[in-house]
C-alpha cells in the first residue's frame, strides 16, 4: 500500500513536473529567409487596422529555416527543418529577410477565427482530393506566381481574423481593411471568405503561434503532437492525483 501511495506521489510529481518544463521550454529558432518569401511570392497591398492609418506591406508566406530548438521533437516542423513555412500573426511588429530570432512556441493553436478562416482555406484547397490540414501552408510548389496570390490571400484572411472587431468578413470596411489586391489574390479571398461559414475550423493541434516579444510573431503548422500538450498533461496530474484520493479515502474507510 505504502509503495503504491509513493509511486502515485511520484508519477504526480513527475507529469506536473513535465508539463512545466514543457510550457516553459518549449523554443525555436528561425532564421528566416532571404528573400523572405523565398519561392511563393507576394502582392503588394495596402492596410489599416487599430491604431495605424493606411500603410503598404507585402502580404505572403514566409520562409525560414530551423536552426535550434528545445522541448518538442523535430518532427513537430511539418515540412522539415530546412522548410519552415510560416505567416505573419503580428502586424504591430517587424523583421526583416535574413533576420534569425528566437522564439517560444505556443502549442495552443491560433485564435477560434483565425482557425474557422484556415479551416475554409483547407477545404478549399483540398476540393476534390484527401484533406490536407497543412494545404494552407504549402501553396504551389515551384510556381511563385500562382503561390504569390494565394499565400496572400491567406495572410489578409490571417490579419482580419486578428484584428477585426465584428464578426462579418470584410476586406473593405471594419477595423480591418486591404486595398490594392492583385486581382488573383481578391478572387482567392472571396472564396475563401464564402466557405467560412460552411465548413469546419481547423483543429488548434494542427496548428502553433511562434512570439517574440520584439519581432513579428507567427503562425505554422503543428502535426498533433507526440508528446501530450502541456495542457493535457496538467489534466493527466489532476487525475492521478484524484485516483491517489480515493484509494486513499477507501483505505481509511476499511
Amino acid at each position: 500500500m505504502m509503495f503504491r501511495k509513493l509511486f502515485a506521489m511520484l508519477a504526480i510529481a513527475g507529469v506536473c513536473g513535465f508539463s512545466a518544463s514543457v510550457a516553459s521550454a518549449a523554443t525555436v529558432q528561425v532564421k528566416f529567409d532571404n528573400p523572405i518569401f523565398n519561392g511563393s511570392g507576394y502582392d503588394n497591398v495596402r492596410i489599416t487596422y487599430p491604431g495605424k492609418n493606411l500603410q503598404g506591406v507585402s502580404a505572403g508566406r514566409f520562409q525560414g529555416t530551423v536552426t535550434g530548438f528545445a522541448g518538442v521533437p523535430a518532427s513537430i516542423f511539418v515540412d522539415g527543418l530546412s522548410d519552415l513555412y510560416m505567416y505573419c500573426y503580428d502586424v504591430y511588429q517587424h523583421i526583416e529577410a535574413g533576420k534569425t530570432v528566437n522564439y517560444t512556441i505556443d502549442l495552443a493553436g491560433g485564435m477560434p477565427r483565425t482557425l474557422d478562416f484556415l479551416g475554409a482555406v483547407n477545404s478549399e484547397l483540398s476540393a476534390g482530393k484527401a484533406y490536407d490540414p497543412y494545404a494552407w501552408l504549402r501553396l504551389y510548389p515551384n510556381n511563385a506566381k500562382k503561390s504569390a496570390s494565394l499565400g496572400a490571400a491567406i495572410q489578409l484572411g490571417i490579419w482580419e481574423s486578428l484584428y477585426e472587431t465584428h464578426k462579418d468578413w470584410d476586406l473593405s470596411g471594419g477595423a480591418f481593411q486591404a486595398t490594392d489586391l492583385d486581382s488573383d489574390t481578391t478572387t482567392w479571398w472571396e472564396k475563401f471568405k464564402k466557405a467560412i461559414d460552411t465548413t469546419d475550423a481547423l483543429d488548434p493541434m494542427y496548428v502553433m503561434t511562434f512570439k517574440n516579444d520584439t519581432y513579428q510573431d507567427m503562425i505554422a503548422g503543428d502535426p498533433p503532437s507526440e508528446v501530450p500538450e502541456p495542457g493535457s498533461l496538467a489534466l493527466l496530474g489532476l487525475a492521478l492525483a484524484g485516483l491517489a484520493a480515493t484509494r486513499r479515502n477507501k483505505g481509511s474507510a476499511q
